[in-house]
């Protein structure tokens, strides 16, 4: 037997002596209207709760109803205790009288899963308590027992310090008051409760409202007739009677339990038939989770590895919730993540109905993350493109103003003073020699910005010698020592060979602008049909390429090959730029 096991055996079998215990404490009571009617009713109701809340504790024991529910017996049966004829046994009923009803309270207002969500909630069951314990014994003081005049032979009070009717009738109205105000703010949580529900919640927990509703329409009609002063014996059997229901009110959370269960599985059998239906049938999967959960708010993160984040179907990127009212389940496909459901808090416990249908749903999961992958492909291809355009713009705008201040200039003035040296070669021979030496200067330097010029939008020595002469003419103008480590011992395909030459020349700049690196080192490899290339510094780290027009544009170029680029910087620890470019 399991330690659990056995320390629920152990609650039970003393709920049983209990109420036993108690039989003849009531039956021989001098004070008591209908002990029959009175004992009877007090076994039914505390043996009732004790015994469905010790199966809940069972049957899920990371969930406080069941304890929840096992206190209210056991309160229940100790209230047995108001029959006695022993003063300090009475007395010690009078103690425990009410907090059977704080932990009615706080098990309707947690259903099902235990826990206290909202503001209200949490106040409910403050005041719930308040009433049951210090407004409960603050009359005690001044109150000689009997508390009713209907009950002339009840035991004496042994707390009695000064016998005044009227304090213990205000406070006794007071916590009337408060009573009557918790069940009514105890009315509103749940209706809240209920319409935040999604549908598969609501099923779960209509037994227990109408049991519950029952049973507070009792106890406002007795603390209506406290307030009123219309106590009587006849009052008192109404009372008895009406508290009848409060015995179903066990079963009805048990019955609630296994209607979430038959819940999940009806809801996991509908999703399979809808996702088995024929393709001109079948509705999307978004909304066959939607309705199986009851949950028209859910979403679908489909999971891709090589942007490590969740996508949806159109290949948005999803954001996992942080807010409390949302949360998310992932789901997985042979240990590996393959997608996330985004839904309503109020699901969050339904584990089983989670795992089942991220089970069932599983291959048309996979089938729609492939679609979902290839629009967010196609997406990012979308504004890769448009970026190139805008830096293609952005480069023509550049090389037309570089041309237009620099190279156009010198042949604007190389114009002029050739027109000048036509002119006066007749008058003036020496003046027209100077000018034709003035232009060629400028013709001179008017070569030099235009051939600089040129290697900036393609080296020549990149198509006359190769990949590893230009970069060791790019590593030869580095401020920092730059190592050559390996390079291809063949030439490239021309397209692979410009975009490998960029992602050097870029990394480089990089590191001589930001890295305050003491050193670098490149290293170009083909293996597998595919060019990999390597720069690598020792410098602060820190680098962002979502943040960085250079690496942005670089993986546009190197993307629009099909192949990919990664950056790993973490801070002082330097930073390596890494591409992949297949061959082919």
């Amino acid at each position: 037997m399991t330690g659990l096991r056995r320390a629920l055996t152990t609650i039970g079998a003393t709920a049983l002596a209990l109420g036993l215990i108690t039989v003849p404490v009531a039956l021989g009571s001098n004070h008591t209207n209908l002990r029959g009617l009175y004992l009877a009713e007090q076994l039914v109701i505390g043996w009732s709760f004790v015994g469905t809340g010790l199966f809940m504790w069972w049957r899920r024991p990371e969930n406080r109803l069941g304890l929840l529910m096992t206190a209210v017996g056991f309160t229940w049966l100790l209230g047995i205790l108001l029959a006695t004829n022993d003063r300090y046994l009475f007395f010690l009923g009078e103690l425990v009288a009410g907090l059977p009803y704080a932990f009615l309270v706080q098990m309707l207002v947690s259903f099902p899963d235990g826990h206290l969500h909202t503001r209200l909630e949490r106040l409910v069951v403050a005041a719930a308590w308040f009433d049951v314990t210090i407004m409960q014994w603050a009359p005690l003081p001044f109150l000689q027992f009997p508390r009713s005049p209907h009950c002339e032979s009840c035991p004496a009070n042994p707390l009695l310090a000064a016998n005044h009717m009227q304090i213990a009738d205000a406070l006794e109205k007071a916590q009337a008051v408060i009573a009557v105000t918790v069940l009514l703010g105890l009315i509103v949580a749940l209706v809240r409760r209920w319409r935040g529900f999604p549908t598969v919640r609501r099923r779960s927990l209509a037994p227990v409202l109408w049991t519950g509703a029952l049973a507070l329409f009792v106890l406002i009609a007795s603390l209506a007739a406290k307030l009123s002063g219309t106590e009587s014996p006849s009052v008192d059997t109404i009372y008895l009677l009406g508290l009848l229901p409060l015995a179903a009110v066990p079963y009805s959370f048990l019955a609630g339990l296994m209607q979430s269960r038959f819940s999940r599985a009806g809801a996991v059998s509908e999703l399979v038939a809808r996702l088995s239906a024929a393709p001109e049938r079948r509705r999307s999967l978004r909304d066959a989770l939607a309705d199986a959960f009851g949950d028209p708010s859910l979403m679908l993160g489909y999971w891709l590895p090589d942007r490590e984040q969740y996508v949806d179907a159109d290949g948005h990127r999803v954001e996992l919730p942080r807010d409390a009212g949302r949360a998310w389940t992932p789901v997985q496909r042979n240990g590996a993540p393959l997608a996330v459901i985004v839904h309503d808090a109020a699901l969050a416990d339904e584990c089983q109905l989670l795992t089942a249908a991220g089970a069932a749903a599983g291959l048309a999961l996979e089938n729609e993350r492939l679609q979902a992958e290839l629009r967010a492909r196609v997406e990012e291809l979308e504004r890769s493109r448009q970026r190139l355009i805008e830096a293609g713009v952005a480069e023509r705008r550049k090389l037309e103003r570089n041309l237009h201040d620099g190279a156009q200039q010198r042949l604007v003035a190389l114009s002029l003073n050739m027109r000048l040296a036509r002119d006066r070669i007749a008058d003036d021979p020496d003046g027209a020699r100077e000018l034709i030496v003035e232009a060629m200067g400028e013709l001179e330097s008017a070569t030099a910005e235009l051939r600089e010029l040129a290697r900036g939008i393609h080296p020549a020595v990149l198509s006359d010698r190769g990949l590893p002469a230009a970069v060791k003419a790019l590593a030869a103008r580095m401020p920092v020592p730059v190592s050559l480590v390996e390079m291809p011992p063949a030439r490239l395909s021309p397209l692979v060979e410009i975009a490998s030459y960029y992602v050097v020349a870029e990394a480089l700049t990089n590191v001589a602008k930001y890295a305050r690196a003491t050193a670098a080192e490149v290293r170009i490899t083909q293996s597998n049909g595919s060019v990999t290339v390597e720069v690598s510094d020792d410098g602060v780290g820190g680098a962002d390429p979502e943040h960085g027009s250079g690496l942005r544009g670089l993986a546009d170029r190197v993307g629009s090959l099909d192949g990919s680029l990664e950056v790993d910087s973490p801070a002082r620890h330097g930073t390596t730029v890494r591409a992949t470019i297949p061959c082919a």
